[in-house]
């Protein structure tokens, strides 16, 4: 009795365990592609099958590692990218600043009566 109730909680469990990891894989691979279409910009719909192959029954899994890669390595330098903008903006900002205050000093009238 005891051991049967026992065996198919087991096997439940087991089961149930199965399709949780490999949910979770399935959620990992569609992030992956989600990553890659917006890394290449479009995708035809031949690319989207030849996708879904390269992932489904015959997976090759040393080309995801490499999409893996390229699309880790694409991110990386477009946020770089995304930083070094922004910096050249806030430079170019403050030189437009300096530039102004210089210019204001430059046109101040030697009469003018100082700031206090």
């Amino acid at each position: 009795g005891s051991f049967f109730v026992m065996f198919v909680t087991i096997v439940i469990l087991s089961v149930a365990l199965y399709f949780s990891v490999r949910t979770d894989n399935e959620q990992s691979d569609n992030d992956l592609k989600y990553r890659y279409v917006k890394m290449k910009g479009e995708a035809t719909p031949e690319q989207l099958v030849e996708l879904e192959n390269l992932f489904g029954l015959n997976r090759d899994n040393e080309r995801i590692r490499q999409m893996h890669e390229d699309v880790e390595a694409y991110e990386k330098a477009i946020q770089r990218q995304a930083a070094l903008t922004e910096q050249a903006r806030q430079k170019e900002q403050a030189a437009r600043k300096l530039d102004s205050k210089a210019k204001s000093i430059k046109d101040k009238s030697i009469t003018d009566k100082p700031k206090k």
